[in-house]
């Protein structure tokens, strides 16, 4: 469809595809999120959806993009299902919050994440990588994609809050997957009013009142034990200072737990799938890890150096990031790329369609890792994995860090053979989660 003519001078309306009575284009996006966004982003860089009870809009032109997360950021807030998706669990988090509040929240959390801090997890993540792989046996099948949550999640439990999770994953899994699923488009009870409970809200509620219940816990060891330079140290650090709440503490340890071990694991997840489909660039990965790291193992300093295993994760991000998109909402009336938004206009930036634009990608559904190796003018906004501009994600310089630490030393340790059990599709949610089984058979460098 072609846009209208609107009331401003100079701007049109954006397309809109066609959608079925009463649900509009909602179906379509319940069925298959990926495959919806992929079509309508076909039909312009800003479109209009209709899903039942909102309009939405569909930007997935980088100008655009870097428009609302960048240039005219002040512009636009977290939107309001960004809220709603997490409300009860991090309502006073980093992640959810706005304007004062927000912009306390991330100052109380910068020292955990400049530039010292993220080179000083460096050896936390290949030692509790090494650990955890160590148990892998010889000829042993295992759910890939189970292990790396397992292991993300101790990854950053030790690296960046000083505390050992081995036993307790599974309370901060369990509480992942209520979120995924509370969140999960073709849900049972999706359209229901909130004041009736439904089976998936009160798993939601139990598992969050036992991570809650689990950080407490934690909180309350890391006062024992004496404060460090970790996330939790500099965020109660924050708190003695009276900068921040004991509650705004609970939740930003709680939106770290989640959102740290989620994405990595899903990324390694389609890293390790990824390289077993081409051994010629595992072959060249392995090379580089004992090329630069000889008989040691990585740090935080030779990790800079492993150039080839960085390409790898940036084109991994780029052609599966780890979450449906970026949202937001607009505080006034804009205009974006000659369309007209209203004020309260609700937008979606999903990496997914923009990642894989052939207008800035060569080849743009191949993997090809030494496209990173050259420089491009490709537009900045055309690769935005972990989102972009002030409400970036705080986390993404240890993320890099970590995939690629744990890329290495898992790649010189074992070699891991992998199969998909069916088509490669994924979960209707916020986290863009693999839905069929991957596992992988070890086999002991």
């Amino acid at each position: 469809m072609t846009g209208q003519s609107s009331a401003a001078e100079g701007t049109t309306s954006p397309p809109t595809p066609d959608g079925v009575p009463f649900l509009g284009n909602g179906l379509a996006f319940s069925r298959n999120p990926v495959g919806a966004i992929e079509e309508w982003a076909s039909l312009g860089d800003i479109v209009r959806l209709e899903i039942p009870g909102r309009t939405m809009y569909l930007v997935t032109g980088p100008g655009p993009i870097e428009q609302i997360l960048v240039a005219d950021h002040e512009t636009f807030t977290i939107s309001p299902a960004q809220r709603e998706t997490f409300r009860g669990i991090e309502d006073h988090a980093v992640t959810t919050t706005t304007g004062e509040r927000w912009e306390r929240l991330r100052r109380a959390l910068r020292p955990a994440f400049t530039r010292d801090a993220i080179q000083r997890y460096a050896d936390r993540i290949v030692e509790t990588t090494t650990t955890y792989v160590d148990e892998w046996e010889d000829g042993e099948r295992i759910d890939l994609y189970r292990e790396m949550r397992f292991l993300s999640v101790n990854v950053l439990a030790d690296a960046m809050l000083d505390v050992d999770i081995r036993g307790r994953e599974e309370v901060v899994m369990d509480a992942a997957d209520a979120l995924v699923d509370r969140a999960n488009l073709r849900r049972p009870g999706q359209l229901l009013p909130d004041w009736i409970p439904t089976p998936t809200d009160r798993r939601f509620e139990r598992t969050v009142t036992e991570l809650d219940a689990y950080v407490d816990e934690l909180i309350s060891e890391r006062r024992t034990t004496g404060l460090g330079d970790d996330v939790c140290s500099v965020l109660l650090d924050a708190h003695d200072a009276g900068d921040i709440s004991l509650d705004e503490v609970r939740h930003n340890v709680v939106a770290m737990l989640l959102a740290g071990h989620d994405s990595p694991s899903v990324a390694l997840t389609h890293a390790v799938r990824l390289l077993d489909g081409h051994p010629d660039v595992r072959a060249a990965l392995v090379d580089e890890s004992h090329d630069v790291v000889a008989s040691d193992r990585p740090t935080g300093e030779s990790s800079a150096a492993l150039e080839r295993t960085r390409n790898v994760v940036s084109e991994t991000l780029r052609l599966y990031p780890p979450t449906l998109g970026v949202t937001r909402q607009a505080t006034e009336a804009v205009t974006l790329d000659g369309h007209e938004l209203p004020a309260g206009a609700q937008v979606l930036c999903p990496q997914w369609p923009v990642h894989r634009d052939e207008r800035f990608w060569d080849d743009p559904t191949a993997f090809v890792p030494s496209r990173w190796q050259q420089p491009s003018d490709r537009p900045e906004y055309a690769y935005f994995p972990f989102s972009g501009g002030p409400r970036n994600c705080v986390g993404a310089p240890f993320a890099r860090q970590e995939l690629t630490l744990v890329l290495a030393t898992m790649l010189d340790t074992v070699e891991l053979d992998v199969s998909v059990d069916g088509p490669l599709t994924f979960t209707p949610s916020l986290q863009l989660r693999p839905e069929p089984d991957i596992d992988a058979t070890v086999t002991r460098r």
